[in-house]
């Protein structure tokens, strides 16, 4: 593989963007279309909610433990859209961090100096046209879709890259980083920015196959002995809690009505009610809570950890962690550890309040994907070949700011 690889490919497609304009039409045909997919029915079941372990509070305060045997790394995901006249193109990269934070493996790369360098890597650009000829270099890394109709479609498309290359990610390099580090003794721990697998994909063929190929890489690292676990930093549109009958009695007594409201509105509902009046300086959770749906299940918990005295609310922070049964056995009996504690040796114990492996493969992820998006358009703008007007004012700005 040549270090320039991704840089090429993006050059080679753009090349192929300005050949279209001066070679007669001709339509391609696709066996799939976007739309035949999202309209596909998904015999999913009702997504269900229940304890997982016993407990009389709503709250309980963690034990904040130290491990420094503990290596755990970050994986995130970028995603960027060019709108161009014969064919919207989606970049996507990810990467994947350890603590230092330091870069251990990108894909696509922009230098090879990383600890892990891809072997059989996932196409990171998706083509959406009814008339682009994309050339046989840059073809193995590329999907193609027919033209779509309109921007929930590109949406769609671009969360289907993103986690094409996370389930990526688990598969090849974290398996080959986490097998390394185990051998040389250290308790590994695959962090991933968001949920292990969503378990909502009704009438979505595509999604629903990709959350469960991710359940299969999770549950393959999972048997060498590797937990993974999900990190939810948005849940202003999860309704979990409100599922889980067996809290019914003590949301109602604590903060009244609670039927209509989102978790993280009910969290903080019940951590300033006066059912609690101790938490500063507290690590707290949930009790555990087993979620399934569509012939898949997961556990989930909630994290808060609280502002300080003197601080404003909104200086604390309310997580989602998720993770299989298998990935808690592992923790418990093998590493002596709670899923929460993973997450404090990569946030608290780093001076931080998120995960700073997330937090740093989140900003190379998107770095790439800004670079790469930035060359494609100088390739064809630079040529005479038309963009849209949003994503020409969207490279304007970043122009404008990089002179600034």
């Amino acid at each position: 593989m040549n270090l320039d690889m991704p840089t090429k490919i993006i050059n080679s497609l753009g090349n192929d963007i300005i050949s279209s304009y001066k070679t007669s039409y001709s339509k391609k045909r696709f066996l799939l279309t976007l739309k035949d997919i999202i309209e596909e029915d998904v015999n999913e079941n009702e997504t269900k909610a229940e304890l997982y372990e016993y407990s009389s509070r709503f709250f309980n305060s963690k034990k904040i433990v130290n491990d420094k045997n503990l290596f755990v790394i970050g994986l995130d995901s970028s995603s960027r859209a060019i709108i161009t006249p014969i064919a919207d193109i989606i970049i996507s990269a990810v990467s994947i961090s350890g603590q230092g934070p330091v870069e251990l493996s990108d894909w696509p790369y922009l230098y090879r100096d990383l600890a892990y360098i891809p072997i059989n890597p996932e196409p990171f650009i998706y083509v959406a046209s009814d008339d682009l000829n994309v050339s046989d270099y840059s073809n193995e890394y590329i999907k193609q879709f027919r033209s779509l109709d309109n921007e929930d479609d590109l949406s769609k498309i671009m969360d289907y890259s993103r986690l094409s290359l996370e389930s990526w990610g688990i598969k090849e390099p974290s398996f080959a980083l986490g097998n390394y580090f185990k051998r040389k003794g250290k308790k590994f721990v695959l962090l991933l920015d968001g949920p292990i697998y969503l378990l909502d994909n009704k009438n979505d063929y595509i999604k629903s196959n990709l959350m469960k190929n991710r359940s299969n890489e999770i549950e393959i690292l999972e048997n060498q002995g590797i937990p993974v676990i999900g990190v939810v930093k948005r849940i202003e549109r999860s309704k979990i809690l409100t599922n889980v009958q067996d809290f019914s009695n003590i949301l109602s007594q604590c903060i009244g009505n609670y039927e209509t409201l989102n978790d993280s509105l009910i969290i903080q509902k019940m951590l300033y009610s006066n059912c609690y009046n101790n938490y500063y300086g507290k690590i707290l959770t949930t009790p555990k809570i087993k979620v399934r749906s569509n012939g898949l299940d997961k556990i989930v918990e909630y994290v808060l950890i609280p502002p300080s005295r003197y601080q404003s609310i909104n200086k604390g922070r309310i997580f989602r962690l998720e993770y299989t049964e298998k990935t808690l056995d592992i923790l418990n009996n093998n590493y002596s550890l709670e899923p929460v504690q993973i997450l404090i040796n990569d946030s608290i114990f780093k001076q931080s309040n998120e995960s700073i492996t997330i937090a740093y493969s989140d900003k190379r992820g998107k770095m790439i994907t800004q670079i790469l998006k930035d060359l494609f358009i100088n390739t064809i703008v630079g040529r005479g070949a038309p963009i849209s007007y949003d994503t020409l004012r969207e490279a304007e700005a970043t122009w404008i700011k990089r002179k600034t």
